[in-house]
This record gives C-alpha cells, structure tokens and sequence, in this order.
C-alpha cells in the first residue's frame, strides 16, 4: 500500500516538527524546498536567461517582490519538481511530503495537514532564522493562497502538546488508510 501525506502551512508554523513525527513512525520524509534545489540545477539554463543570476538569494528577492517573476520560476520549476516527486513516491510505502505551497504544485495527497499559528509565533520563529522583518513579511505575502485543508492543527503551544496532537492524528490516518 501506498499512502501519500501532505504537510502544508506558512513558514514558522511547525512543517518540519510535524513531517519529522512522522519520519519517526516509519514515513519517508520528502522536502519539496530539497527537490526544488534539485529542479533548479535540472533548469539552470532557463533560469539564467529569464533571471540573469543563478544566485538564489537574488532570485528570491526578486520573486518576493515580483508576483510576474514568481510565476515565471514556478512554470520553470514546477514540473521539474513533480517529475522528481513521482519518481520518488512510484513504491509501495508511507511517504510525508513538506510543502508550503502545495496548492500550487497540485500533489496529490491521501491526506493532508495544514499547520497553523499566530502571526506573533511565525514572527518568533522566523526571526531565529535570521530574516529580517521585511522578508518575513514578503514571504507571507507570497504565501496567502495556503488555505486550511485536511486537518488542521493550531501549533502555538509547545512541542510536547504538538506530539500529543499528532499522536491522535497519526492513529486516525492510519485507521483510515486502507490495509
């Protein structure tokens, strides 16, 4: 059996603490950031012509600021990125997929979990990340069509509440996958 789970939210609101419960219990974990890094070597060549730069600092700054250019990376991107994904999950096995922007890179998922919290902890968070306000601010820009889908968790609490959580999730996914 084959049983895809997506984990979706904003930046700091806990992707990676929850797809890595589930590596714990036996998923293999796929970071679409990590196959993004690998679709961009794939398509260096196109994005050098349409971005003039292959550093990817000045590229997300300039996606960050540009909704065109954003759209422009992701039709470069995007197929790449789902090509590698079907590859990845053609076995037979439990695989958890972190994905800010599910919705826009359309992977289909059995099941999926949006994590959510409040501005003030994304800020918290983030800011231990070493981004400054301003580009904190434009990636949340960037990230509004994130829409509450599947389950929902609020991770404004501590880890220890968040594994309690989860917990109850991952008995209810596994009751209702099919064996």
């Amino acid at each position: 059996m084959k049983l895809i789970l997506c984990v979706t939210g904003k930046i700091g609101t806990g992707k990676s603490t929850v797809s890595k419960f589930f590596k714990e219990k036996g998923f293999k974990y796929i970071n679409m950031d990590e196959l993004g890094k690998i679709a961009f070597e794939h398509e260096k060549d196109k994005i050098l012509e349409d971005f003039n730069t292959l550093d990817r600092s000045k590229i997300r700054d300039i996606v960050f600021q540009d909704q065109k250019m954003l759209k422009k990376l992701e039709q470069i991107l995007h197929p790449k990125m789902l090509e590698i994904l079907e590859k990845m999950t053609a076995k037979e096995n439990f695989y958890v997929i972190e994905a800010a922007i599910k919705r826009r890179l359309k992977i289909k998922c059995d099941f999926t979990i949006t994590v959510k919290c409040s501005l003030d902890t994304i800020f918290k968070r983030v800011s231990e990340r070493r981004l400054s306000q301003k580009a904190i601010e434009n990636i949340l820009k960037n990230q509004v069509d994130i829409l509450d889908e599947g389950i929902i968790i609020n991770n404004d609490g501590s880890i220890k509440e968040l594994y309690e959580k989860l917990e109850k999730i991952y008995t209810f996914i596994m009751r209702s996958a099919s064996f």
